[in-house]
This record gives C-alpha cells, structure tokens and sequence, in this order.
C-alpha cells in the first residue's frame, strides 16, 4: 500500500512537471520571504524535492532554476519591503511580534555589511531577515541584487544535495535496504518537524507566560478549592503538596473517563486511519530496523528510568542534598499520578500502560530539571534533542506493534501534562533558590547508562512483524499444480514498484531436505561475514568474495540462500525461499511446507566507487535439470501485467 501510494506520487509529479516546478519555486519563495520562512519549513522540503529528483520524479535542471528563482524572488520581495517602509516595519504586524530577531538582524548587517546577504542565506532564523534590514538600512540595490543572485545560485544546489544523495542511495541499496533507508528518513523528518513545530509554539507562548500565570494566580484566589491546583504550580510562596495531589487525582478521574469512552465508544473512522496507518507501516518493516527499534524500545520500560531516577537521587543525596530538597522532593513526586493508575480498571485493549507513563515522566521531569543550570544558547537544543529522543522511543514501540496509535497519543498526553505541572511547579519555586553544584554534570553520568543500555540488552535476533501467519493452510497438490501457485507474491516489491525481483520459484518440500539437494548439486550456503564488505572498496577483489546481502519479503529476511558460481559466465546464480502460510498435500495425506522464492542471477556493477552484487535484468529462469531426479517439476507462466525484470515464468518443485 505505502509502495503503491509512493509510486503513485512518483508517476504524478512526471506526469505534471510544470506543477512540480511551481512548487518547488513557491517554497524557495517562502523559504527567503521575511518572517513567512520561519514558519515554513522549508530546508525539509528542498531536501525531499532532492530525492524526488534522484528517484526521476523531477528534472535536474528545471528544478535547480526553478529554486534559484524562488529564492531570489523572496529575497528581492523581502528587500523591497524593508526599502519601502524603512524603520517603520518595525512596528507592522507580523513583523512587530519578533522584536529581538529584528534586532539581531540588524546587529548582524551592521557587523557583516553586503557580505550579511550571503551569509544570512545560510544562517537559520537570519536566512528571511536580512534582505528586509538591508533594504531598510539603506543598501544599493545593484549591489544587493548581486549578492543575491550568487548566493542564491550557491544555496539551491547546496540544499537539494542532501535529498539528491539520500535518493541515489536508495536506488544503491533497494537490493536490500532501501526499506531500511526510507523509514530512517520519515522517523528523522517526522521527528524534525514535531520538534520545530514545538519550538514554534514555544517561541509563541513565551512573551504571553507572564501574562498567564498573573491570570491563573488571580483565578486561584477566586476559586479556593480548584484553584488550589494552580497555585501550587505557578506561586513560589504557596505550598505544592496539596495542588499537586489535587491535579493526580483530577487526572486519574480524566484517564477513567478516557478508559471507559475507549471500551464503549467505538468510531469507526478513527479506528480505520489507525489501522491505516499500522498497515503502511507494517508494510515497510525489515529485520536491521526492527533489531535497532526492539533495543530503542527497551529504554521506554520503566528499569532504564528508575535507574536513571535512582542514579540522580544519589548523586544530590550525595552532593550537598539539603540545598537540592526542592529537586528530590518532585523527583519522587513524578511516580505518584502513574501508580495510582494502576488502580483504574484498564480493559483488554488498554488505552494505556501506567509503566509507560512512569517512564515518559521520569524522563520528561530529568529533561526539565537538568535543562535548569543548561546556558540560556544551548537550552533549547537541549530540549530538542530530549523530546527528540522521547518521541523515538514511543515511535520504536509503535513500529513494534506494542500500541496503537490511540496509545500513543494517551500515553503522550497524560505524560505532558503531569510532568509539565510538575516541572513548572519546580521551575517556578526554585526561582529564589541557588543551587552551589549545577544539575546538569548529572548528564555526564546519565548520557553513557542511557547510551549502553540498548547495547547490553540489544536482541539476538529481529522480532517478527506481527502479520507473520502462524497457522498452515492445506492445499491439495493437484489444486496447487493447477491454480494455487497464482494465489502467491509473483513479484518482492521494491520501493517504487518497478518490479525488479521475480518470485519465479515454488518449492514444495522440508527445507532440510532442499538444502541437501542442492548441496548435492554443487550449491553452497551464502557466507556473511560483516568483514566482506570491506570488499566493496576493492576494485580488484573476486567476485566470490564480494558480499551478498540478505533481501527482506514481507518484513522478514529469506531462511535459506544458496549459491553457486558459473565461472564460464563470471556469474553468481542464487536461490532465496521464504515460508509461505501453505502446506502442500500429496496424495497419501502427507504435508509438505510450500516456500515462495526466486533463482535470480548476481552480476559485478561499480556505483560511486563501490562494486557489489546487483541481480542482473532481464533474467531467463533456468531449468535446473538435475533436480528433475528427485522432484516433480511444473513450469507456469503468468500473465504480465508489470513491464519488470524476468520471463514471468515460474518453476513449482515438488516432492516425487
């Protein structure tokens, strides 16, 4: 399905290139725009237009120019404005809502001169400012739209490489990882833009905190009881036990209500865009991404966390622990909302698991309060690489099919909130407080368990995906000789759909006694070694020593590959099987497992200095005549619907 849609996309954008183009030019536009390109992000979309134009969806050319020209429209618009209205701008909506970055600008221009329209193409936040202070400040125009034009013609190209790269590599490595290299993508992107979407609210919500937490205080002595829970977390002077103890009880009383809306309330679209979505990405799973997923997952259980809780709390016990009581007290506060949802009753599918939440609020409270002594330049990355490492480790749990993505946001949700009051609470209350030994050398410490943990506990081998069938359904052999064989895979589905690998073979037998057959003739099991991938770098190394890399069908790796080497032809022909869900029955009731594979053909081809196996085009499906002693041989032919590699011939091996 994800293939598919990804394909779809694929042929639209070549079907439609002057839409592409447009596009492409309306981001690098909004890229360089003032105030507009610190929303937009556009840098994620040059890198994917990029990738699109590696992967053939997007002319080179056109899409360069077309970049360029964005770029130097937003700029000269941004010029224009700042030359228009000069200092007043200032004081204009939207501009007005970003004081210190105008500021900064100015700052900049004032240091750099011309050259601050180069550089400012490069720098960040700077990138949609300073055109704008250049035209205010007075600059030529000649002159800027020089510099403009050079660094604009530097910048397109600069930015679609990474994506152009990332797209070549996919087209290296979709023998076998280019599933692996798509999902490393869209994780980074994904998380790449709730992170900036964050900051942005952040950002935002920063000049109005004041003006908030004047109003919450305001409404707390209107409303003793409830209000009870505010104070606590935004006066400095008023005692939190009690506040704090209020919200655990209002959220445990909230996550009952969530729990028994989740039982008795079923929608059926909700459901279906979850199911969706697990579907898309069941469909791109591969064993190297599940081993590095299971291991990430291992850190959202609740050991790493109390370890990591358990390791802090020693270290202020041990540092002076009577000037860090503030600390310590809502350290050990942050388990108490999670423990009390263990007293609500969770149904089958639980919404939630309280030994998630513990752990995302451990590690949300540790982030906080480390984050308290960090410098004001670096605090926000701090932050960032924190809830970047957070949503990683819930997104290993949903690629592994631990929760739903109902879950997912519950577990979130309730975290944020408790761990916000509680991180609030002790921001606010150790604003009178100095602190002699600085919280964040803890991260010295923490940093290296974190790190090691995944490692000592990484699995041995990759968890099946869940869609895997663990029962067998019969089919009689004379059925399967018929029509059966068509009910399989004909093709191992790469990326983008253009059919490069056959499923040519069917083989119905136990594989041991396939793997002795062909042992027999000649065939030897693929060696892997991580040690022949050096092998890659020398143009001179022997074909047999090149490595060959195992290919994944429907999230798994193949159960056996054998090879044997046509020295007359310089070639590697190999045979891949895969379990099917299908037994073969034989006329005296005896079943037989069926494996679905392919007898494909290993040629040498050098790529960016590298020479590796890639499976040769236009592949004719040998016969394997010495096997005709022992098996029962069929050859099929399909109807091709897809222009690919192969005869669309399939070969069935049974037992005599």
């Amino acid at each position: 399905m994800f293939a598919n849609s990804l394909n779809e996309l694929l042929i639209w954008l070549q079907q439609h290139p002057l839409l592409a183009l447009l596009f492409v030019f309306l981001v690098a536009f909004s890229e360089s725009l003032i105030i507009i390109g610190l929303i937009l992000p556009g840098a994620a979309f040059m890198v994917g237009f990029g990738a699109l134009i590696a992967l053939g969806a997007l002319p080179a050319g056109a899409a360069v120019i077309a970049a360029i020209l964005g770029a130097i429209a937003g700029d000269s618009l941004s010029y224009w404005l700042g030359k228009h209205y000069k200092q007043s701008l200032k004081t204009r909506w939207p501009f007005s809502a970003y004081p210190a970055l105008m500021e900064r600008g100015e700052d900049f221009f004032h240091r750099h001169g011309g050259k601050s329209v180069m550089l400012g193409r490069f720098v960040g936040p700077l990138r949609p400012i300073v055109p704008a202070i250049a035209g205010m400040l007075g600059m030529p125009r000649s002159r800027f739209l020089l510099i403009n034009i050079i660094s604009a013609c530097i910048w397109a190209p600069l930015y679609l490489l990474p994506g152009y790269l990332f797209g070549l590599s996919v087209n290296l490595a979709s023998e076998f990882a280019g599933r692996f290299l798509l999902l490393l993508a869209l994780v980074t992107a994904t998380i790449w833009f709730v992170v900036f979407v964050l900051r942005q609210f952040f950002l935002w919500l920063v000049p109005y905190t004041d003006r908030l937490f004047y109003r919450l205080l305001l409404w707390s002595q209107r409303h003793p009881l409830a209000g009870e829970i505010s104070a606590a977390i935004v006066n400095p002077d008023h005692r939190e036990v009690r506040g704090l103890s209020l919200l655990a009880l209002l959220l445990v009383s909230s996550s009952g209500l969530l729990v028994f809306l989740y039982e008795a309330v079923h929608v059926p679209l909700l459901s279906n865009i979850s199911l969706l979505i697990q579907n898309a990405m069941l469909e791109l799973h591969n064993p190297p991404f599940a081993m590095i997923m299971s291991a990430l997952a291992g850190l959202a259980e609740p050991r790493p966390a109390l370890l990591s809780a358990a390791i802090t709390l020693l270290w202020l016990l041990l540092n002076q622990r009577h000037q860090h009581k503030l600390l310590i007290g809502h350290l050990l506060a942050v388990p108490v909302f999670p423990l009390l949802l263990i007293l609500l009753p969770i149904g089958p599918s639980r919404l939630f698991s309280p030994s998630a939440i513990l752990t995302l609020s451990l590690y949300g409270f540790l982030l906080i309060a480390l984050a308290r002594d960090i410098n004001t330049r670096w605090r926000m990355r701090f932050y960032a690489s924190g809830a970047s490492l957070i949503m990683l480790l819930m997104f290993a749990r949903f690629y592994l099919g631990q929760i739903n993505l109902f879950q997912l946001f519950a577990e979130l949700s309730l975290s944020i909130i408790w761990v916000s009051a509680l991180g609030i609470a002790y921001r606010r209350h150790s604003l009178t407080r100095k602190y002699e030994s600085p919280t964040y050398k803890l991260l010295f410490i923490l940093l290296p368990v974190l790190s090691l943990y995944p490692v000592v506990h990484w699995p041995s081998s990759s968890p099946q995906p869940a869609a895997v069938k663990q029962h067998y359904v019969q089919i009689k052999k004379e059925d399967w000789l018929k029509h059966g064989w068509q009910i399989l895979p004909s093709y191992r589905h790469d990326l983008r759909n253009q059919y490069r690998f056959p499923m040519n073979l069917q083989w119905a037998d136990s594989l041991t006694h396939i793997q002795q057959q062909l042992t027999r003739q000649g065939w030897q099991l693929v060696v892997r070694e991580p040690s022949r991938y050096l092998n890659w770098l020398k143009s001179d190394a022997a074909i047999t020593q090149l490595p060959i890399p195992p290919h994944v069908h429907e999230g798994r790796y193949e159960t056996l590959a054998m090879m044997k080497y046509i020295d007359s032809e310089k070639r590697i022909l190999i045979v891949r099987l895969w379990p099917t869900a299908f037994q073969i029955t034989n006329a005296e009731n005896k079943n037989t497992p069926l494996w679905l594979g392919n007898i494909s053909r290993l040629e040498p081809v050098k790529y960016f200095g590298i020479r590796y196996l890639q499976t040769e085009k236009n592949f004719k499906l040998p016969q394997l005549e010495n096997l005709k002693k022992h098996y029962q041989t069929s050859i099929k032919h399909r109807a091709q619907t897809h222009t690919g590699n192969g005869d669309s011939t399939v070969l069935l091996l049974s037992a005599l």
